[in-house]
């Protein structure tokens, strides 16, 4: 029955229009569990969240990030006998793996006036960051060495690329879309179409983004 209401309120949501979603990270610290249900309570920089997601066997001190799907208020759950002043329904619970991120990383660290990988139909990062107010809403291409990609946030992938430019410091920009079969450290040419000021919520705002991106290597 509670599942049936969920998704009536997800459907009812939807009907409502969509909405810009928004994205949560942060660390397990207590879990229970109870029809049908894992209950999360995920400290946010000291802000603490409930959390309800599908049950599974899950463990405190988890690093995690969820979209926030739906939201209820003074929700009782009758199998814990508990009420939640506010509960954040979720189907998108990631949770990092203990692999060292440093292994999936691949910094440019030394800045150049001129990229090597720039070709006549492209431009540098450094020309898309500074120059971001002349590309809004419109298609840009990068040639550039892909530094990091984490896969499947928010339905996309997002693949961050730099070329060595930038105005004191290397820059860097992120496409998002589909990028199975790409790998960090790889030469790629990348097109998406830009997006400025984005808040994905959470502390995650990008003063220019490329989306609906495609990558040829």
């Amino acid at each position: 029955m509670k599942k049936l209401l969920v998704l009536s309120l997800l459907l009812l949501g939807l009907s409502l229009g969509a909405k810009e979603p928004i994205l949560h990270q942060g660390i397990i610290t207590q879990v229970l569990h109870g029809g049908g249900y894992a209950y999360l309570e995920i400290d946010k920089k000291g802000t603490k969240h409930w959390v309800a997601i599908t049950d599974m066997p899950i463990n405190p001190g988890l690093e995690v990030r969820f979209i926030e799907e739906l939201v209820a208020e003074n929700f009782t759950s009758q199998a814990l006998q508990r009420k939640f002043d506010r509960l954040i329904f979720t189907s998108s619970l990631e949770y990092r793996t203990p692999i060292p991120e440093s292994d999936h990383l691949a910094f440019i660290k030394e800045r150049v006036d001129r990229s090597p990988y720039q070709t006549k139909e492209t431009l540098s990062v450094y020309e898309v960051v500074k120059n971001r107010q002349n590309y809004k809403d419109k298609s840009v291409q990068v040639r550039g060495k892909i530094v990091k990609i984490s896969s499947n946030i928010l339905g996309r992938d997002w693949v961050h690329i730099q070329d060595g430019t930038g105005e004191k410091e290397v820059a860097r920009i992120v496409f998002t879309g589909e990028a199975s079969g790409l790998k960090v450290g790889e030469i790629v040419t990348a097109k998406g179409k830009a997006s400025l000021d984005k808040d994905f919520g959470s502390g995650y705002i990008y003063p220019i983004i490329l989306e609906e991106s495609t990558f040829q290597k």
